[in-house]
């Protein structure tokens, strides 16, 4: 079989009409004994890796994981297939390949002699198992609009053939996340709704403990089929909510990887000699609106709100160094700005449009609730000015409502809101469609937007990068005129580490596929 080779630059400017994987076909493809991205020299066995993150995640089961808490969840799971942002290609991962020739029709090859960590198969029979999970709506998977259009049927037992209703040259992304992690079958049958909590995989760890809002703990898994990988012995994940004492736990070494958004945390990191490692992501994090809501389903009213935030005053108090946004994605080839961008801020034509909205209303005043992050302090100051600016509107009140981010995520995904700190962030531009689509498996905002929908469409269908790129155009000036979410500044996944930790890769977010990581000490 001839094995073409496929590459998918940060910026799209070629869409991916087959992939290759085997390792061999992989020139220069990261190896164990080779050098790893993010450090050089040869990667020594031995030692714990400590990261800290803001917030925890409400399960482990792979339906939801693999693209809410990718980084929980990959060192127990793995990824079907990896995508090496530096090579800007996809690469072998628990597969050894994923091809096609016209976007419709896919093979995925897996790896022989590969188990769950209970001795189960790592078959083509597990991953239709798991992908019907995906399916299967009483699981409430953010990956189900991806399996909507797909068929698989187990050819035999490292074989599937995968087949779209229309063509889909971005559907390798969803091997590297929404359907990438594959649990074992006999362990969700047998744990049933635990399976969250005691997850099983193949992955380069096991979970060994997971305190709630704590600290999840792995420990290597020694049969693991890419040896000597991982390098590390074990492996914690602390939840830290605020920068600052992220920061101070990486100076006195209660952690050896930080993940933050925050540019001033990383210039002190940086000044204090820690290594900044960075992937620019698409989107950000802003005030989502529910536009089914009986308020703000008014147009008048989003604009009159969009009018009223002030992302530079945001910035300036508590992300000073940070640009703010003119539209959703950030300046780029993607970006043409006569099709829309986001309306500059304009106190009186806001106040015309409150007033004209509370006339038709027959109300003297309108309160919104803003359900937001409780125990994140630079969240908490965020939602305080974002309040009182909306406020400067008379007649406009805003009542806030912090919750766990736990209760917030549910809160998103049920559409219990009126306005919520919400995200949309990720690591390519073909993200967007679980957000924006008005069938989007993500789309907690309620929006429908026919132009939106078809420019999608469009990205996925369309081998012509020309066209691809104008497509997305059009997403973004309607997204950006329409407000279901407003970000106040572009943002980038950082994990800082002193100079002993190489290996990192980052890849989803602000993750990294933990088992490359090592310590140089």
């Amino acid at each position: 079989m001839k094995v073409k080779r496929s590459r998918v630059p940060r910026t799209m400017k070629s869409v991916l009409a087959a992939l290759l994987l085997p390792v061999a076909a992989c020139g220069g493809a990261n190896t164990a004994s080779g050098v790893e991205s993010g450090g050089s020299g040869t990667p020594k066995r031995g030692g714990t890796l400590i990261y800290a993150m803001n917030v925890d995640v409400r399960t482990l089961d792979p339906v939801i994981c693999s693209i809410q808490g990718w980084e929980r969840c990959q060192p127990i799971y793995g990824t079907l297939l990896n995508y090496n942002h530096e090579r800007q290609r996809f690469e072998p991962g628990m597969a050894e390949s994923f091809e096609s020739s016209d976007g419709k029709e896919w093979t995925l090859k897996l790896r022989e002699g590969v188990k769950f960590t209970d001795g189960t198969p790592f078959d083509a029979e597990a991953v239709a198992f798991n992908w019907d999970r995906v399916r299967d709506p009483k699981n409430l998977s953010p990956a189900a609009d991806i399996v909507a259009d797909l068929k698989w049927e187990v050819v035999d037992p490292l074989t599937l053939k995968v087949t779209s209703k229309k063509p889909n040259f971005q559907l390798p992304w969803a091997l590297h996340q929404g359907l990438s992690m594959i649990g074992s079958p006999t362990a969700i049958k047998s744990k049933g709704a635990d399976f969250g909590n005691e997850p099983v995989g193949a992955g380069p760890f096991v979970l060994k403990e997971w305190t709630r809002n704590t600290q999840l703990v792995y420990e290597r898994n020694p049969g693991y089929w890419d040896q000597p990988r991982p390098y590390a012995d074990r492996y914690v994940i602390k939840v830290i909510p605020a920068d600052d004492q992220r920061l101070n736990a990486l100076r006195t070494g209660e952690i050896n990887m930080m993940w933050t958004l925050v540019t001033s945390y990383v210039q002190k990191a940086e000044k204090e000699g820690f290594v900044k490692h960075e992937l620019p992501l698409v989107g950000g994090t802003g005030l989502q609106m529910n536009m089914r809501d009986e308020h703000l389903k008014d147009p008048r009213l989003r604009l009159a709100i969009a009018k009223l935030l002030n992302p530079e005053q945001i910035n300036a108090a508590v992300y000073p160094g940070d640009t703010a946004p003119d539209a959703f994605f950030y300046p780029g080839p993607y970006r043409d700005d006569s099709y829309g961008k986001y309306p500059e801020r304009d106190v009186p034509g806001a106040q015309r449009l409150i007033d004209e909205y509370l006339a038709e209303i027959g109300k003297d005043s309108l309160t919104l609730r803003f359900t937001t992050y409780a125990g994140i302090p630079l969240l908490e100051q965020v939602a305080q000015l974002m309040q009182a600016q909306l406020q400067e509107a008379k007649g406009l009140k805003v009542e806030l409502v912090p919750v766990d981010s736990v209760t917030l995520s549910r809160d998103i995904a049920a559409r219990n809101y009126q306005m919520v700190m919400g995200a949309a962030l990720i690591q390519q531009h073909d993200g967007i469609y679980k957000f924006f689509h008005s069938k989007g498996s993500q789309n907690s905002t309620g929006y429908a937007n026919p132009k939106v929908d078809e420019a999608l469409e469009r990205t996925r269908t369309s081998d012509d990068p020309e066209e691809v790129r104008k497509a997305y155009q059009v997403v973004n000036g309607e997204i950006s005129k329409d407000g279901p979410l407003r970000i106040w500044r572009y943002q980038a996944g950082r994990i800082m580490t002193p100079k002993y930790i190489k290996g990192i890769e980052i890849t989803f977010m602000a993750a990294t596929p933990i088992e490359k990581v090592w310590i140089d000490k």
